[in-house]
């Protein structure tokens, strides 16, 4: 027994054995294939990918059900993530379907240090190839998809743009999208843009999200969603006897009128109802747990969702009964993106003070509109206890609490007028008295001239307005970096950033949200006048921000250096690009 123990204490301890036993316990061998639906007379490519490891005597399936075109084509390949490296040696088999129905591709196996490992059979489904339908279905067409029809008014609904493309696309160029007039719309960066298989009127092709927003209806009833419309570039091969000659067709594509059904919330609301539709979470932080009644206690909550942040109010975190609550502090609010949709945060930060002392049980909680149970519900998460003593009567706290006065008004009682007095008016021979006299031709004479100027505002040029508008509204957006920056926060304030730069550019240059991409910008930015300097940082600026919210590097030492560059990139393209449309 006493021999076992240190036989196990030493496997474990020693640095070698442990070491092998973790990349023991990495190595994977894996069946994939990049399509599980397809037509009779379409292939599908078979791999077997063994991952950080060597292996010897491969034995592929048979493949009994299919032809084999290609292959096996053997291929390796190590990639490093956030300092972690892995190796993979990938097997791949391309098949054409023998038969219809659901075929089955059996396991497979190979030797490894001494071990056999064996992966998952696979099922693929064939379709009959209807060559008649097929022969009517466009080679490529545009698509935009909602995830829902029907809403409520500040529900979330995602639109992604689809194209579906069996041909060579080398170009597209979105020329109009819609207005989303009865919507607050959001763009998204974190969808899957990659291109997926999929079967449709009896023809595959292969599908790729273009963009994708996050719509809040702000208004009841049927609202319609105008095209997309696009010009397409498709590579076409033309021959004659002697020689083929390539060509790109332009090939216009345009989405079809969506319709949303949105429907009010239900009546009647709770009274503690907090403006909120979606599915929200609640965090509550207390700076104290014991107190008097000269003391006030500092609530933080921050509530999650996902939702229209914006639609959410401040709510009592306690009871009006037995505290006094002061209006918060917005300390943040912000949309976050992520691969479901556009996640939405908002801190308050209470005051609140004791009217009496005592033991109190706070629980607070968010009233929002679920859209998933169409109801009201109450999220209440945690209670805390407060343990309130007497106070001296001095408050230990200072609250700005700017409050109106109230002039209550009463009758005066009837009294008998001093001699050398009478009943009359002496207010004409009083200079303001003619002052009020004349207000209302003066408030005229103003009224007039405002809608003058309001008629000389909407008769200028939107582009150079909304240019004009663009550093102001880049300088706004830069608050919410700034705040991340003193939070040290890092991943949102590079979301920030990015975001406040491409919003800015897109103001300035007028740019569909489908061209806000690097390669787009940088050219506008060459065409407006901006020097190769000037593009360069753009360039270098936007790909720190990609690195840091994609591929892992937000790194906190260089923040402030970050939030420098934005700030000058903007100022600076002001200066070069003044003239710039």
């Amino acid at each position: 027994m006493r021999l076992t123990f240190l036989l196990l204490f030493f496997y474990w301890c020693l640095p070698g054995t442990s070491v092998l036993a973790q990349t023991h316990q990495d190595i994977t061998f894996s069946a994939e294939v990049d399509k599980e639906k397809m037509l009779v007379n379409s292939t599908v490519e078979y791999r077997l990918v063994l991952r950080n490891a060597q292996g010897s005597d491969l034995q592929p399936p048979p493949f009994k059900d299919f032809i084999v075109l290609r292959g096996p084509l053997r291929s390796m390949g190590t990639t490093i993530i956030n300092g972690v490296g892995s190796s993979h040696i990938t097997n791949t088999w391309q098949l054409q379907p023998k038969r219809e129905g659901m075929l089955a591709i059996g396991p497979a196996t190979i030797r490894v240090a001494g071990r056999t490992y064996r992966t998952n059979s696979r099922i693929i489904e064939v379709l009959e190839a209807d060559a008649t339908t097929a022969a009517q279905s466009p080679d490529d067409f545009l698509r935009a998809e909602l995830s829902t029809d029907s809403a409520f008014v500040g529900e979330q609904i995602i639109l992604n743009l689809n194209l579906y493309s069996s041909t060579n696309v080398i170009s597209r160029n979105l020329v109009q999208e819609p207005d989303f007039d009865g919507f607050y719309a959001q763009p998204r960066r974190q969808y899957d843009g990659r291109p997926r298989p999929v079967i449709e009127n009896g023809r595959e092709y292969q599908r790729r999200t273009l963009g994708s927003l996050a719509l809040f209806p702000t208004k009841s009833g049927r609202i319609t969603i105008t095209p997309y419309r696009m010009i397409l570039g498709a590579l076409r091969y033309r021959s004659n006897s002697t020689f083929a000659r390539r060509f790109t067709e332009q090939i216009p594509l345009n989405t079809d009128t969506l319709y949303v059904d949105v429907q009010e919330l239900p009546q009647p609301r709770p009274a503690e109802f907090s403006g909120g539709v979606g599915s929200y979470r609640l965090q509550v932080q207390a700076d104290r747990d014991q107190m008097t009644t000269d003391d006030a206690l500092t609530l933080r909550i921050t509530v999650t969702g996902e939702g229209d942040i914006e639609r959410l109010d401040a709510f009592p975190p306690v009871s009006k009964d037995d505290w006094d609550i002061y209006d918060p502090e917005i300390l943040q609010e912000e949309f976050l993106d992520s691969p479901t949709g556009m996640l939405g945060r908002k801190i308050f930060e209470y005051k609140v003070v004791p009217k009496r002392a005592g033991n109190y049980t706070l629980r607070p909680g968010l009233t929002y509109f679920n859209v998933d149970s169409a109801r009201y519900v109450t999220d209440a998460p945690s209670a805390f206890n407060i343990k309130v003593t007497g106070g001296s009567g001095t408050a230990t706290y200072e609250i700005d609490t700017t409050a109106v006065a109230t002039v209550e008004l009463a009758l005066l009682p009837v009294t008998e007028l001093p001699q050398g007095r009478s009943y009359g008016s002496l207010l004409p021979a009083r200079p303001w008295y003619w002052g009020l006299f004349l207000l209302p031709l003066l408030l005229a004479g103003g009224l007039i001239g405002f809608q003058r100027y309001q008629d000389h505002l909407d008769a200028r040029d939107p582009v150079a307005l909304a240019r004009e508008r663009a550093a102001r509204a880049a300088t706004q957006r830069l608050k919410s970096a700034k705040v991340h920056l003193d939070q040290v926060a890092a991943r949102p304030f590079y979301d920030a950033v990015e975001g406040a730069l491409l919003g800015y550019l897109r103001d300035k240059f007028q740019l569909p949200v489908a061209e806000l991409n690097r390669k787009n910008i940088l050219g506008k930015l060459t065409d407006a006048g901006a020097d190769k300097q000037l593009t360069e940082r753009y360039d270098a600026l936007l790909q720190r921000c990609e690195m840091a919210l994609y591929a892992g590097q937000d790194k906190a030492d260089d923040l402030a250096d970050a939030y420098a560059t934005a700030r000058d990139l903007i100022t600076d393209t002001e200066r070069q690009t003044s003239g710039a449309s």
